[in-house]
């Protein structure tokens, strides 16, 4: 059974990095793999996908939530 937890953002980097190297190709790869069909949709492939998510959108705010405050 699946339990929730929090992760950092460099754990994120290491399970897709696990992923790349247990399927012999890169996140990227996969992705233009998975958007033709090439791929299934079992549950390892589905959380992939899902963590590469996290991981494409947490950037983001990291970044933005690291910027100086603008000045009023």
């Amino acid at each position: 059974m699946f339990q929730p937890r929090r992760v950092t953002f460099v754990e994120l980097g290491d399970r897709l990095r696990e992923y790349e190297l247990k399927y012999g190709y890169s996140t990227i790869e996969f992705y233009r793999r998975i958007d033709r069909g090439e791929l299934g949709d079992d549950d390892d492939l589905t959380m992939w996908a899902g963590l590469n998510h996290l991981y494409l959108t947490s950037l983001p705010v990291r970044q933005f939530m690291r910027k100086e405050p603008m000045p009023a």
